[in-house]
């Protein structure tokens, strides 16, 4: 057999590392790294913008199963995001959570952590953390095409776990993965356990095939 590197893998190989930039955004940030706002215009625009350059390259180019999982990957991800937000909104409201995170999200997006919120910063803030979801479902996949419900939810509780781990949760000052907090960590686990399953389900749904992109040999 002969070795290949086509096209195809090529794009798709651009299309994971473009997808995870928006994700390691926030974490870098509350890392000390750079400002979340001075990363957003530096790497997350660009990331956006490359994206959908690549989307469009499938498309012209007739890459139908990069671009069917561009496409179902992202929609996927998106309504996932939504179930996540269900779950993330009600404990916040009843004191589950320290704050808001997508407030908090457009505030450092906005670099307005001293005057607070904004209508601007909130929009920034809630389409930052949907893009994240988008771009979860879109490296979902991307790498793993058609699969198993079981595939969603072990894919999303590893993100709630990294989460978790992160400098983010750290920043918030409630002990290592929220032990002071437990309600917190208890939603993280929930809300992503709402995630894979609308994943999984919408992937299997929405997914054409379950063949891998990145084929070694041909």
């Amino acid at each position: 057999m002969k070795r290949i590197f086509n096209e195809e893998t090529s794009l798709s190989l651009l299309v994971l590392l473009m997808s995870g930039v928006a994700p390691i955004i926030f974490p870098a940030a509350q890392a000390g790294i750079a400002k979340m706002s001075v990363l957003g215009v530096r790497l997350l625009v660009p990331s956006v913008l490359f994206l959908g350059m690549i989307a469009l390259a499938a498309y012209f180019r007739g890459h139908r199963r990069l671009e069917n999982r561009l496409l179902a990957g992202g929609a996927a991800g998106f309504i996932a995001t939504a179930g996540l937000e269900v779950v993330r909104t009600a404990s916040f409201r009843l004191g589950g959570m320290p704050g808001d995170l997508p407030r908090l999200l457009g505030v450092l997006l906005t670099d307005r952590f001293m005057l607070g919120p904004s209508p601007l910063s909130d929009v920034l803030g809630y389409a930052y953390h949907f893009w994240n979801g988008v771009c979860f479902g879109i490296i979902f996949a991307v790498l793993f095409g058609r699969k198993p419900l079981l595939w969603g939810v072990v894919y999303a509780e590893l993100i709630g776990v990294e989460f978790l781990l992160s400098p983010a949760v750290k920043a918030l000052g409630i002990g290592f993965m929220g032990s002071q907090m437990p309600s917190m960590p208890a939603t993280v686990v929930l809300a992503h356990l709402v995630f894979g399953l609308i994943l999984g389900v919408l992937g299997r749904k929405w997914i054409r095939d379950e063949g891998w992109l990145f084929s070694v040999y041909r």
